[in-house]
């Protein structure tokens, strides 16, 4: 198999990564869902605060 095709292959076969949405009850929940397996690395993951101190979470995977 030529370099192309196997590069071709390996393309096909991951999924792409599509922005989630979870909300936790508050930010050590929050901090502790994005780093679980899979952890989220820089811009992958991003928090809003909420008046009644609830987090929302956008995360790519």
């Amino acid at each position: 198999m030529s370099e192309a095709q196997a590069i071709s292959k390996e393309s096909l076969a991951a999924a792409p990564k599509i922005w989630r949405y979870v909300l936790q009850p508050n930010p050590a929940a929050a901090v502790a869902f994005v780093n679980r397996a899979p952890a989220q690395v820089a811009g992958e993951a991003v928090f809003t605060n909420r008046a009644d101190g609830q987090v929302d979470v956008y995360y790519f995977l």
